[in-house]
This record gives C-alpha cells, sequence and structure tokens, in this order.
C-alpha cells in the first residue's frame, strides 16, 4: 500500500496588529522622556497709546545703524559687533541715563538683528528703540 504524504506547509505570514500598538508606545516614552529646550525669546515692553511721548535729550541717545550691507555703525562710527557690548556698557557708566536707538535695514536677516538686541540686553540697558529704515 502506497503511504500517502501530507505536506505540511507554513505560513509565511506574520502577524502585524501588534506592530502599531508598539510603534505608539514608544512615541509616548519618547515625548514623556525627551527634554524640549524652551528659548525666552525677547523681553520687549511696547509704548502704550495712552501715554504721553517720552521726550529725551539728545545727549542721552546712543544710534547703532544696521545697513542692507550688514555694516554695523555706532555713534556714526563702523564697529565690530563683539565691541558693541563693550562700547556700551563704557557709555552707560558714564551716562546712566542713556538709551540705544537702534536703526535696523529691512533687509537685514533677523539672526543679525537678534544678536545685536542680544548685545544691547548683555550690556545692562534697560531702555530700547527699534526703528526700521
Amino acid at each position: 500500500m502506497p503511504k500517502i504524504r501530507r505536506s505540511i506547509r507554513m505560513l509565511s505570514e506574520m502577524n502585524l496588529s501588534s506592530m502599531s500598538d508598539i510603534s505608539f508606545i514608544l512615541i509616548i516614552f519618547f515625548m514623556v522622556t525627551s527634554v524640549f529646550t524652551m528659548k525666552e525669546g525677547l523681553h520687549l515692553t511696547m509704548p502704550d497709546n495712552k501715554k504721553q511721548p517720552m521726550v529725551v535729550a539728545a545727549q542721552n541717545v546712543v544710534t547703532i545703524q544696521i545697513d542692507e550691507r550688514e555694516n554695523i555703525t555706532y555713534r556714526d562710527q563702523a564697529v565690530d559687533p563683539v565691541a558693541i557690548e563693550d562700547m556700551l556698557i563704557r557709555d552707560k557708566k558714564n551716562n546712566p541715563k542713556m538709551l540705544v536707538l537702534l536703526k535696523v535695514s529691512s533687509k537685514v536677516p533677523y539672526e543679525k538683528a537678534v544678536g545685536i538686541i542680544d548685545r544691547i540686553q548683555f550690556s545692562g540697558i534697560k531702555k530700547l528703540t527699534l526703528r526700521m529704515i
């Protein structure tokens, strides 16, 4: 009597239904355990329309200008951006009522303008006026 062979076939299928569960668990795990850096940004006080404009003497105003070619002038003299902080600290000691008028061209990249604003704030200047040219 001949033997009948049964062929046992293996299914080449994988159950992937639990993969979506695992992926969501991993996403939640990484979201909970990761540390997000929060940038503080610029803390600026906007002028109030209800208050009278403040009158400032000309000798108390220091003008910094950034033109469209990204050249920086401090009191109408070309300067290096790194030197601005030291110059402001020195001038602030001589004149505590000093404020800064920053004139920025609209063609200057934001990073450059924010870098100068940061240097002004690091020097201890609290009064800053920003003007677009």
